[in-house]
């Protein structure tokens, strides 16, 4: 059986890591420049575009060069830190057990037992505490947060406060932060996050196909006992349009198609094998990706990405008047839900008055019937 290094975890670490050779020179190099601009990088891209794995790239080569880092999440994401700093994130009070009285003149002293009083470390705890922890790290300090779309503004603005403090005091700290796309216009306009708005704004998105070509090369050279055509493998190329989690699904699929039907040492990857990989990969794509990043747009959005698959032309170009017209609004009402679309990724407009889609397969996707996919549509259907 032949190992498979594919490894399609959503918003997980994959076992093999695709490209952004430049982002992680750039990041190699500014563990040794204190004067990088890289010191502080905001990575954004849309969902499996691999932000979450390329945070995880930079938190692994900075562990190796025995940098202390602590790696985020979304959720309460300022306690978190503070507790990674301090070992607790709790400070108690204890009132002395005796205390002296002074009644008419009269001196005299009560006993009694211990009274704890606990309070919660807050935002403004994190400054003293980073500099504390900078001031003890004699290899420097990286902090990684994930997700920073969902993380309060309040929260994000002590944490910029924090390390522009520390930056400005000249210790040896990074920030690396991920999240959608919308994120980065939307945190830097915020008069707290100086910091990250002079961070090294990084997009990331589909690989180039020789990008994509050489990463799934060197994955499938490395695979023991396999053997596959360069043609197969400028297909799977072509199929996943450069996706990161696409080449991770085709990979792992196909993978798994070649130990299903052959038990030798040396196995040769043959069409059948490939054309079956091909479907379930795009299947598990349309599940778990596709489906949920549909579902989970506004009704307006969702009607706006039809019609736009609607008026698509031969160059993959929609136009914004035909899109307005089959809608039957104007250009104008529908700025705000086109808006939206580019900032959280999914289209972009590369020329005046045309629109496309940024996500593979999703022009097809909105068009599909689902039919019956979910419990309340076979309730309805059955009349229950």
């Amino acid at each position: 059986m032949l190992s498979n290094p594919f490894s399609p975890i959503f918003g997980g670490k994959p076992d093999v890591f695709f490209g952004r050779d430049r982002i992680l020179r750039l990041f190699d190099l500014a563990m040794v420049d204190s004067g990088s601009d890289e010191r502080a990088v905001f990575i954004t891209g849309t969902r499996g575009s691999g932000k979450t794995a390329l945070l995880e790239q930079l938190s692994i080569r900075a562990g190796k060069k025995k940098r202390k880092v602590i790696d985020l999440g979304p959720d309460n994401t300022i306690e978190q830190l503070i507790h990674e700093l301090s070992g607790y994130d709790e400070v108690t009070n204890t009132i002395s057990p005796q205390a002296n009285l002074s009644v008419l003149g009269i001196g005299g002293g009560i006993s009694g037992g211990s009274v704890s009083k606990t309070r919660r470390n807050g935002r403004e705890a994190l400054q003293p505490l980073l500099l504390e922890t900078c001031a003890k790290t004699k290899q420097g300090l990286l902090v990684t947060v994930d997700e920073i779309q969902k993380v309060a503004v309040e929260d994000i603005s002590a944490l910029c406060n924090a390390f522009q403090m520390a930056s400005r005091k000249g210790y040896d700290i990074m920030l690396a932060v991920a999240g959608l796309p919308y994120a980065y216009s939307q945190i830097i306009r915020h008069e707290g996050c100086t910091y990250l708005r002079r961070a090294s704004h990084e997009e990331i998105g589909l690989f180039t196909w020789d990008e994509a070509a050489d990463a799934l090369t060197k994955v499938f050279s490395g695979i023991k006992g396999l053997q596959i055509d360069q043609t197969f493998i400028d297909r799977i190329n072509k199929v996943s349009f450069g996706h990161p989690y696409l080449m991770q699904l085709l990979g792992y699929h196909l993978i798994l198609q070649v130990n299903n039907q052959q038990s030798e040492k040396k196995c040769v990857v043959t069409e059948s094998e490939l054309a079956e990989a091909e479907k379930n990969a795009l299947l598990a794509y349309e599940q778990r990706a596709l489906t949920p990043l549909f579902e989970e747009l506004p009704e307006k959005a969702k009607k706006y990405l039809v019609k736009m698959s609607d008026c698509m032309g031969d160059d993959r170009l929609s136009r914004t008047s035909d899109i307005a017209r089959t809608l039957g609004d104007t250009q104008a009402k529908l700025s705000r839900t086109r808006a939206y679309l580019i900032d959280h990724g999914i289209i972009a407009a590369p020329e005046r008055g045309k629109v496309m889609f940024c996500i593979p397969y999703l022009a097809d996707y909105v068009k599909k019937d689902t039919g019956v996919n979910s419990t309340m549509d076979v309730v309805r259907q059955r009349r229950v």
